[in-house]
């Protein structure tokens, strides 16, 4: 696929209405210096702004769109929507909410796509992108023409655009879904973060199933509390319409906050290991390689491998067999849909040396960064490894500092050496974060050891596995940069480890 976008990540004239249009459908609660007006595009960022705009003044975390409004108009913003009167000579609509309001012009400027697709929104905090690339794959399967929207990058009619964020804008967002419509695609899966859900990135759309994968820490620094934090993801269920259906996760308790948040005529679809999910998983067998079970389907059951390690991706592929089939995939599709699925890049990603000797040292690549995400793949690749577990990890900068110390004692339950190393420390001091790290690694098995530079950890750690030995490198997946303070450079743990485990076997690395 190309990955070729428009700057804005929209082409141009992609819709087309009049400002009486927008007024009437956002039913602001004044108007100033009012004239109709032919509006060629919408906009909330300047960048972003081209002649015939209509300009949305969104007052964010850390930055205030009224301070750019002037400049707006500027560049050619000849209306504005605003919650109080700027020192602008063009229409101004006055609402109570403005977010609200550019999601619903984005919605009525696309022509609502999502009433032409089935939508599907997948939320939760560990697993959105794989049970969303595995409910394409399903899809895809059944021939159906299916869009994806989510953390590694959106995926439509041939394009594909790296994704600066899991769930759109409102505006890119309805402008992919129209140009998906366009393009006669027939379905999208998208990835529905807390934050959109928070900031009204999808109010107005029209979702035939939501997912609910599971609920644990993390962005505390953003929701403050589980119970909001749990409260944001709610929202995707209680904006479910009659007729749509909630896939939930039958083994983690806050599925019970989903099923009450949905409204009447909701139809509500259980998976799991629980013998009370619909669509289910017994015998399960894991290994390094992948992993056999029995999927028991409301028509029958069927024994599966799945080339995906671990429990967690048990339950993902659970969570997708269950929404293909709410969505009228027949259960063979599915089984072999399943069946032929390949791991999403970052998750639990093998990165094999050159030569791939027998016995070798196996290498994986993970993009887990909560405390129950490390959890689970730790303990996954504790299970299967024959010898010594090694885990490169860190912490993000300007994120959640409560869950540092957490993912550090979740690292420490199983691993035998643990690297504390940097991750996208952004503006923080990398060794502070570290600090803050360490103290999860009192009273574990793991053996700590800080290096700041994380290309440096993870040759350390290649030097000193042996064969049989795992390596599991946490944190980032499949991003391909590091962040810091003030730069952005490239950095890919693939290529890291790739680069150590050829040098290993060359001869050229040593503890």
């Amino acid at each position: 696929m190309s990955e070729l976008a428009f700057p804005s990540g929209l082409p141009s004239g992609h819709g087309h209405a009049r400002l009486r249009e927008l007024r009437d459908a956002l039913q602001p609660r004044d108007v100033l210096r009012w004239r109709d007006l032919a509006i060629e595009g919408l906009a909330f960022h300047t960048s972003d702004v081209r002649p015939g705009c209509l300009y949305f003044v969104i007052r964010g975390a850390k930055d205030d769109g009224s301070l750019y409004v002037q400049q707006a108009v500027a560049r050619g913003a000849v209306a504005v929507v605003a919650e109080t009167d700027l020192p602008v000579n063009v229409p101004t609509l006055l609402v109570a909410n403005v977010r609200q309001a550019l999601a619903d012009a984005a919605r009525y400027y696309y022509r609502d796509p999502s009433r032409a697709m089935a939508v599907v929104g997948v939320t939760g905090t560990n697993g959105k992108t794989t049970v969303a690339h595995l409910v394409r794959a399903c899809l895809q399967a059944d021939r159906r023409q299916v869009g994806l929207l989510g953390t590694i990058a959106y995926e439509f009619g041939g394009r594909r655009i790296p994704a600066p964020n899991t769930t759109p804008d409102p505006l890119r967002l309805q402008g992919y879904l129209r140009e998906m419509a366009d393009r006669y695609c027939s379905a999208c899966v998208m990835e529905v973060s807390s934050h959109s859900l928070d900031q009204e990135r999808v109010r107005g759309v029209q979702f035939a199933a939501g997912v609910f994968t599971n609920l644990t820490q993390d962005h505390l620094d953003y929701h403050g509390t589980m119970a909001a934090y749990g409260a944001a993801k709610a929202r995707l269920f209680a904006a479910l319409r009659p007729g749509s259906v909630a896939v939930l996760n039958r083994d983690d308790p806050a599925s019970t906050m989903m099923a009450e948040a949905a409204p009447a005529g909701v139809r509500i679809l259980y998976y799991g290991l629980s013998p009370d999910a619909e669509v289910r998983a017994e015998q399960v067998r894991l290994s390094v390689d992948g992993t056999r079970f029995q999927m028991v389907m409301p028509n029958g059951r069927v024994e599966l491998f799945l080339r995906l390690v671990g429990m967690h991706n048990v339950h993902n592929a659970l969570a997708a067999a269950a929404t293909a089939l709410a969505l009228d995939a027949s259960e063979l599709t599915v089984a072999s849909a399943l069946e032929d699925a390949r791991p999403v890049p970052g998750r639990l990603e093998l990165v094999e040396a050159p030569l791939g000797r027998p016995g070798r040292i196996r290498a994986f690549v993970d993009y887990a960064h909560t405390p129950d995400a490390l959890d689970k793949v730790c303990g996954t690749l504790r299970e299967l490894t024959e010898g010594r577990l090694h885990v490169v990890f860190g912490c993000g900068g300007d994120r959640d500092r409560s869950k540092r110390a957490p993912m550090a004692a979740a690292v420490a339950r199983h691993a035998d050496f643990a690297y504390l190393t940097s991750d996208n420390p952004r503006s923080e001091d990398p060794e502070a974060i570290l600090d803050e790290v360490a103290q999860g690694l009192a009273g574990g098995r793991a053996q700590g050891q800080r290096l700041v530079d994380r290309a440096e950890a993870i040759r350390a750690a290649v030097a000193a596995a042996a064969p049989g030995d795992a390596i599991l490198i946490a944190g980032k997946g499949h991003e391909t940069y590091q962040v810091f303070k003030d730069c952005v450079v490239p950095f890919d743990d693939r290529q890291e480890a790739a680069r150590a485990l050829a040098a290993k076997e060359a001869g050229w690395l040593h503890p």
